[in-house]
């Protein structure tokens, strides 16, 4: 479960609603939890939308997972880290664990063996789509910047 999924399920269980408009979420966030500034909950949303997290749809934003199963600890507040950008080999991590509900440590695991049953003759992002390919997750948003991401190594 990733801090991301805490934050987006915290707004969504406090007002007990299955679908917020943007600017009750972003309120929940900054004023009623006072978490984040208004432009941070915005970055939040967006990151949040980038991992699948949150989806919008007739103008409101619902959560893309079952936030009555999210396990958020008595006295929870965000690290600052949520804001850092992640790499896409992270961001395919996240997808994978939250997906198959596994531990991120469990999920590099994974991936690792991957790479050994194909003699590292790829790189640990491509191991990465492979290993959600085959967990029939979704990952083809984060295919591009996986593949500039080794780009950007191989030169």
């Amino acid at each position: 479960m990733s801090e991301l999924e805490r934050i987006v399920a915290v707004p969504f269980r406090k007002k007990a609603a299955s679908a917020l408009t943007e600017n009750e979420f972003v309120l929940a966030l900054s004023l009623d939890l006072k978490w984040f500034s208004p432009e941070q909950a915005k970055v939040v949303i967006l990151n949040a939308e980038k991992e699948g997290l949150l989806r919008r749809e007739g103008g409101n934003l619902l959560p893309g997972f079952d936030t009555g199963t999210v396990d958020i600890p008595i006295g929870f507040r965000p690290e600052a880290w949520v804001f850092e950008k992640k790499s896409s080999f992270e961001r395919i991590v996240d997808r994978i664990a939250s997906g198959r509900k596994m531990e991120r440590q469990k999920v590099v695991a994974l991936i690792n063996r991957k790479l050994e049953q194909l003699s590292r003759l790829v790189e640990i992002e491509a191991a990465a789509v492979i290993v959600a390919r085959e967990s029939d997750i979704e990952v083809n948003d984060l295919i591009d910047d996986a593949y500039a991401s080794i780009c950007r190594r191989g030169s």
